[in-house]
């Protein structure tokens, strides 16, 4: 894949400990859809109940945890520029939007970029929280030469790529369990 080496896994950027607190966090929010493009509701495309960390929230875990995660992704955004060597060109001034997602069985989120006409995103990340599920992968497929590569989920691990769209990307449907993990965009 020509692509892959901006596709980047950083294992263990958050030890099991502060995940499990994440997991434990995340299996008692109140999910909503989640949606495509301009606030539309399509299973078909994207099936995954998501809920946003904000840092207006009334919860001060939520708080806590948003400027928890802004701060670590955001470094390590600026960490994947420098040492890709585009920190030249870009720096990740602002995380600016952090979701928890909750995939269960047979949820998915076909082929799709994460910049658009409606957003402003630089780099794309995942933070992984759990394994303990089948199927869910993310794959990623070359748009030059269809070759696809899949990332193996480990908990506390983060995935780094360009948001643009020689990246497309996936998550297979789950066959069995939950899969909970962390997205983030920066600008």
């Amino acid at each position: 894949m020509l692509l892959k080496p901006y596709i980047q896994v950083f294992p263990k950027v958050l030890n099991l400990k502060t995940v499990s607190t994440i997991v434990k966090v995340a299996s008692n929010l109140n999910y909503k859809k989640a949606t495509v493009g301009n606030n539309v509701l399509d299973e078909k495309i994207r099936k995954v109940n998501n809920y946003e960390l904000s840092y207006f929230s009334k919860s001060l875990t939520e708080v806590h945890w948003f400027n928890f995660l802004n701060k670590k992704i955001c470094d390590l955004m600026n960490y994947y520029l420098n040492k890709n060597k585009l920190i030249n060109y870009y720096r990740i001034s602002n995380i600016n939007q952090i979701e928890i997602l909750k995939y269960e069985k047979t949820f998915h989120y076909d082929y799709h970029i994460d910049d658009g006409f409606n957003w402003n995103r630089t780099l794309s990340s995942i933070l992984f929280l759990n394994n303990d599920y089948e199927g869910g992968e993310l794959s990623f497929k070359d748009p030059l030469n269809e070759e696809e590569i899949s990332i193996k989920p480990e908990p506390g691990a983060i995935v780094v790529w360009p948001s643009n769209l020689l990246f497309p990307h996936t998550v297979k449907p789950i066959k069995n369990g939950t899969r909970y993990s962390v997205v983030a965009w920066g600008h």
